[in-house]
């Protein structure tokens, strides 16, 4: 993504000498730009904002482990620190707006102007937004994005296209890493992150299948398939086949149904268990970097949260603290994640 934004300006000058362009037409006219575009076709489709905003907190849940385990130096740890706080802020923002003067549909299709109450001028406040400014802080999310992944490929010195950030696949992360063998064991401690956000993916999807009023017929060869996904990966017996064996990817398989479903048009949503499942690997991975940090600067606070501050329920704010020079405020951080964990 971040070769995407210089190309963008290339591509931004070019379209002004011409009749029409495809690029700049989807940025104006597509869900997220031409980014939203990319995503839906390469990552997970995303009908609506809170779906776009669940694809974001997929996206930092793979993006922070990486960051952690590229990181080398102590300098290195702080800068992943405050790119994944950024991050943090930006998609708890996004979450918040999306959720004031809430766009929905009644069960007539009807639009419907929804959120916390009545939705009025005094909601629609120029410091958090609303569901009518979704668009440009998502653009905001996308910059954060950016700026991680770049961090995690400036941390491995290697470099990366427009297509990475989007899908984060495990086959474009191994084609980035196929000739330095010394990235293969943070490869490999990606794919297990990847294994890990798939099954949350699916047993949100799985969750989102039902039952659901009305919705039985119209998903209900998606849903079968997803949950039959989920019964061949527990129920698995040894396959004696040698040729046949090699070829089988039960949790793949889990991707790939959840995946149908959701372009099938399943309304897809994450719990908070499953929200809360996402974060849990951030933070894991916050702690890992403050740990590297701490070797050179022992007052040092980065993004990681006391996880028993963590709130099942909604809660005042964390009282703020003043954090040390070049820290992260804690207090920021765990309200960031109280607030994705309880939003929508």
């Amino acid at each position: 993504m971040f070769v995407y934004f210089r190309k963008m300006t290339a591509a931004l000058a070019t379209c002004l000498l011409v009749a029409q362009c495809s690029t700049i037409e989807r940025e104006a006219g597509y869900p997220g730009g031409n980014l939203g575009y990319l995503a839906d076709r390469h990552a997970i489709f995303a009908k609506g904002q809170e779906e776009r905003v669940n694809r974001h907190l997929i996206s930092l849940a793979l993006v922070a482990p990486l960051i952690a385990e590229t990181a080398r130096t102590s300098g290195e740890a702080k800068l992943s620190s405050h790119r994944i706080a950024d991050l943090y802020a930006a998609i708890s923002k996004l979450k918040k707006a999306a959720n004031i003067c809430k766009l929905a549909l009644n069960a007539e299709g009807t639009l419907l102007v929804t959120g916390d109450g009545a939705c009025t001028i005094e909601q629609i406040t120029p410091t958090e937004g609303s569901s009518f400014h979704f668009e440009t802080l998502s653009l905001e999310v996308s910059k954060s994005l950016n700026d991680a992944l770049k961090q995690a490929y400036d941390n491995l010195n290697i470099k990366a296209g427009a297509k990475s950030f989007v899908k984060l696949s495990p086959s474009d992360m191994l084609k980035n890493v196929f000739n330095a063998r010394r990235l293969v064991p943070i490869l490999m401690d990606y794919l297990a992150t990847f294994r890990d956000v798939t099954l949350v993916f699916g047993h949100s999807v799985a969750e989102s299948c039902g039952p659901k009023t009305g919705w039985e017929t119209k998903f209900e060869t998606a849903c079968q398939d997803v949950n039959y996904s989920f019964k061949a990966l527990m129920n698995r017996t040894r396959t004696l086949d040698a040729d046949i064996a090699s070829e089988e990817r039960p949790i793949k398989d889990v991707l790939d149904a959840s995946e149908a479903a959701i372009n099938a048009g399943l309304p897809w949503t994450l719990s908070k268990v499953q929200v809360a499942a996402l974060l849990f690997k951030v933070n894991r991975a916050c702690r890992k970097l403050e740990a590297l940090a701490k070797a050179e600067d022992e007052n040092f606070t980065g993004c990681a949260v006391d996880w028993s501050e963590v709130q099942k329920s909604n809660a005042p704010p964390v009282a703020d603290a003043k954090a040390n020079s070049g820290s992260i405020a804690k207090a920021d951080t765990t309200n960031n994640v109280n607030a994705l964990i309880n939003q929508f």
